[in-house]
């Protein structure tokens, strides 16, 4: 977009997650519900995670799979409960393997 000689550019969703460190390997700062974004592979739209842990990789890639808080949950980080440590995220099934493609 241009306006007044200079070229704006709208920060898109996985650059603020990139800023922000929203990223695989990173600590989750906030328990919540987290929208996924990763364009490389068909993942689940959202995970809910708790703070303190690390954020998942991806199952079938190398490249860093982004985050954003969509809600905060911040009981669902209760240490008398029971928790589950997500490691990776996996491909949704039945979407087309795009590197059969021809």
């Amino acid at each position: 977009m241009q306006y007044r000689g200079f070229t704006l550019r709208r920060k898109g969703r996985e650059a603020v997650a990139k800023d922000n460190d929203l990223r695989t390997g990173c600590s989750v700062p906030d328990s919540g519900i987290y929208r996924v974004l990763h364009s490389q592979h068909s993942l689940p739209t959202a995970v809910t995670l708790i703070r303190n842990q690390s954020f998942p990789r991806c199952s079938r890639c190398a490249e860093p799979v982004y985050f954003e808080l969509a809600r905060s949950a911040p009981a669902a980080g209760n240490p008398h409960g029971f928790n589950v440590m997500l490691y990776e995220l996996p491909e949704v099934a039945g979407q087309p393997d795009e590197s059969l493609a021809g």
